[in-house]
């Protein structure tokens, strides 16, 4: 089922860079290692998970991160 949905973005917030309060965001990757014993397939793996740091600063949000970090 296709459903059209209008939102009017200029009614949504947008996000800042928590640093300098930037608004623009460029992809980056932070790489977790899995090790044989847990990966499905029994072989070391690395797996890349997308992230978006700030294109002014470089900083990276904590919500953007929230899973990924120890």
């Amino acid at each position: 089922m296709n459903q059209n949905i209008n939102i009017d973005l200029k009614t949504v917030e947008n996000i800042k860079c928590d640093e300098c309060s930037g608004y623009t965001f460029e992809p980056v990757f932070v790489i977790k290692h899995l090790s044989a014993l847990v990966s499905p397939n029994g072989k070391e793996t690395v797996m890349p998970f997308q992230v978006f740091k700030c294109a002014s600063c470089g900083h990276i949000n904590e919500k953007f991160l929230e899973g990924l970090t120890n």
